[in-house]
């Protein structure tokens, strides 16, 4: 089973000029489709302290292409740094920018990346720390995917 979550209080931030694209998130913010997950996830049971943000910094490498005075549809490529609970790993993706007429940009993204072998043992190691003590369970037993597909929808409005 798929388990869907959405964050809607992330801050972003795009500076075609310098060529940088930011964003950084609160983990306790995720919404959860299942209420159960959800209601666990942002429970005070669930400690993510030193784990409360997460945050990419990244460059746009194909600037020269995008008129932003200009409305249409462009492709970015980006690349950066993903930082999530502590862990950071390199990232390149695509990006859709849609200049519209009225100047605001919406930018669309989809991207996964996997989950390393050893960090599955981390994400073991965190369950046994900071669920309930009486939930004994481990990702295999979950059978949590090392897949994480990351869908990004903003809007920003250069005015």
């Amino acid at each position: 089973m798929d388990i869907e979550a959405n964050n809607y209080q992330v801050y972003s931030d795009v500076d075609f000029s310098a060529g940088t694209v930011n964003f950084v998130g609160l983990m306790k913010s995720w919404e959860f489709e299942l209420g159960a997950i959800d209601r666990a996830y942002n429970s005070d049971q669930i400690n993510l302290d030193g784990y409360r943000k997460f945050s990419f910094e990244g460059k746009i490498v194909n600037r020269k292409g995008i008129k932003l005075n200009m409305p249409g549809q462009y492709e970015l490529k980006v690349k950066g740094p993903l930082l999530i609970g502590g862990y950071k790993r390199h990232m390149v993706a695509t990006a859709i920018c849609y200049v519209k007429e009225d100047g605001t940009i919406d930018v669309e993204s989809d991207f996964s990346f996997q989950i390393e072998e050893a960090n599955m043992e981390q994400i073991n190691k965190l369950m046994k720390e900071r669920l309930p003590q009486i939930v004994s369970l481990d990702s295999n037993s979950l059978g949590i995917s090392r897949t994480i597909n990351i869908n990004l929808y903003l809007t920003y409005n250069p005015n």
